[in-house]
C-alpha cells in the first residue's frame, strides 16, 4: 500500500513539474519539430522501387535446387554493390554497372532478398526468384540502373565463365541428342526392313536415373527444353521490371516523433539547470 502511494506521489510530482514548466518544454518540442520539418523540406528527396528477378547462375553452376541456395549467388552479387554505395566509391560503382558516374551517384541503396511462398501446411519454401529493392535520388534514372544491373551480371568474370561453359555443354548435349535421333531413325529403318520391333529400346538416360524412351518425340522434347533454357536463362532476367515511381519518400513522421522526445529531454535538462542556478 505504501509503495503504491509512493508511486502515485512521484507521478503527481512529475505531472505538476510538467504543468509548471509547460511553456519551456513545449518551446523546445516545437523548435525540434520545426527543425525536422525544415530538414525534410530542403534535404535531397529519394524514391523507392522494386523489381522481381531470377537468374540462371545456379543452372550454369549445375546446382540442385537446394533450399535458400537456388538464387544465392545472384542475391550476393546485387548486395555486394552496396559496399561501393556506402563507401561512396561512385567511380567503381559506375564501372561495374557500365553507367556514367552522374547516374551511378543517384543510387542511395540497393538490396536483394530471396522470395518465399507459403504452402498449405503454412511452411515457407524458397522460390527460384528474388526481389531487388532500389532507392535512388533521381527517379528518371530507374531505367538506366535497371539496364546497368543486367550489364553488371553479364560482364562479371565468374558468371561469364560459367555461362560460357554452360552454353558449350548444352551444345554438346544437343549434338549428342541429334546424333541419337539420327541413329534411331536408322535403326527404325533397318527394323522396318527386317520386321523388328524397336519401340522399347532405351538409348538416353534422363534425370534422377529415369530412362527416357528413345522415341523421337521424347528426344525432341528434351532437346527443345535445353534450347529454351539456353535462350531464356540469362545471368539476370526481370520477371517484373522496376516500377516507375513519382512519389517522394520521407521519414517526417518517424523523425517528428524522435524530435518530440529529444526536444522534451532537452527541455527537462534546461529547466533543471535553470532551477539549480536560481
Amino acid at each position: 500500500m505504501s509503495k503504491e502511494l509512493n508511486i502515485q506521489e512521484v507521478f503527481s510530482k512529475f505531472v505538476r513539474f510538467n504543468a509548471r514548466n509547460k511553456i519551456t518544454l513545449l518551446s523546445f518540442i516545437v523548435i525540434s519539430v520545426l527543425f525536422v520539418v525544415l530538414f525534410q523540406k530542403f534535404k535531397t528527396p529519394y524514391y523507392e522501387t522494386k523489381a522481381i528477378c531470377m537468374s540462371g547462375i545456379s543452372d550454369y553452376e549445375r546446382q540442385e535446387q537446394i533450399e535458400n541456395l537456388s538464387q544465392r549467388t545472384a542475391i550476393d552479387l546485387v548486395n555486394h554493390l552496396q559496399i561501393n554505395i556506402e563507401n561512396k566509391d561512385i567511380k567503381q560503382l559506375a564501372k561495374k554497372l557500365g553507367l556514367k558516374e552522374s547516374i551511378a551517384s543517384s543510387i542511395k541503396k540497393i538490396e536483394a532478398e530471396q522470395l518465399y511462398q507459403q504452402d498449405m501446411e503454412e511452411k515457407y519454401y524458397a522460390l527460384n526468384k528474388f526481389e531487388v529493392s532500389l532507392t535512388l535520388y533521381d527517379n528518371t534514372k530507374i531505367q538506366n540502373v535497371q539496364n546497368g544491373l543486367k550489364y553488371y551480371f553479364k560482364n562479371n568474370k565468374y558468371v561469364k565463365d560459367y555461362h560460357s561453359k554452360y552454353i558449350q555443354s548444352n551444345k554438346k548435349i544437343i549434338n549428342d541428342i541429334e546424333n541419337e535421333l539420327n541413329l534411331l531413325n536408322e535403326v527404325r529403318r533397318e527394323g522396318a526392313k527386317n520386321n523388328l520391333d524397336v519401340s522399347s529400346v532405351n538409348i538416353v538416360s534422363g534425370k534422377d536415373g529415369k530412362e527416357i524412351s528413345n522415341q523421337i518425340v521424347n528426344l525432341s522434347q528434351l532437346r527443345e527444353e535445353i534450347k529454351m533454357k539456353q535462350d531464356l536463362l540469362h545471368p539476370l532476367v526481370y520477371v517484373q521490371e522496376f516500377a516507375n515511381v513519382d512519389k517522394k519518400e520521407d521519414d517526417i513522421l518517424l523523425w517528428g516523433l524522435i524530435a518530440i522526445i529529444i526536444g522534451y529531454i532537452f527541455g527537462l535538462f534546461f529547466v533543471l539547470i535553470k532551477r539549480n542556478l536560481d
